[in-house]
């Protein structure tokens, strides 16, 4: 039984063993490939068997993989998709409950906070940015909230101004 584990369960949670995964994944060959793939950031989801990874493909742009832990402490790919904007928003459902997923870039440096506006429910996430140019964040999504996708995002600065449109315009000018 443990074989078809591993089998199941490939990934090491390592960035060099995800990046291998992710390149095999996307038809990247291996490790010592031609193309840069960049594991910018790995993060477990709380104590759950969650981890989600955060990658650049130069040229191609962001990415992001969400992998579940086996009993074996290791891994395998259970989605993975391109980034299309700046900052992201899904909910992730995971052993432990669900939660309220953001990851992004923030290459200005100016978001500080991330609000949520839920769509279909009366409920609003306010996350922290964490310090770097990109970032994976996370709060549980209370048990009273039915519908925690999709959400309206504003992108907040250090004095709470909204500048979401300044951030997507700055990104469209970078690019």
């Amino acid at each position: 039984m443990g074989g078809i584990e591993f089998l199941r369960y490939p990934i090491h949670s390592n960035a060099k063993d995800v990046e291998e995964h992710i390149r095999k994944w996307k038809g990247m060959g291996d490790i010592n490939g031609s193309k840069k793939l960049d594991i910018r950031e790995i993060q477990k989801i709380s104590s759950s068997d969650t981890y989600v990874a955060l990658f650049t493909i130069p040229g191609s742009g962001e990415g992001m993989a969400i992998l579940k832990e086996g009993w074996s402490k290791r891994l395998r790919i259970e989605v993975m998709t391109k980034m299309n904007n700046l900052v992201e928003y899904d909910d992730i459902h995971t052993n432990k409950g669900a939660y309220a997923l953001f990851l992004g870039k923030n290459p200005s440096k100016q978001i500080h906070r991330v609000k949520a506006s839920l769509v279909n429910d009366n409920y609003t996430f306010d996350i922290k940015v964490p310090k770097g140019e990109y970032f994976i964040s996370y709060q549980p999504v209370p048990k009273y909230v039915e519908k925690p996708f999709p959400a309206d995002l504003i992108l907040l600065n250090n004095s709470g101004d909204d500048i979401t449109v300044k951030e997507y315009m700055d990104q469209e000018l970078r690019e």
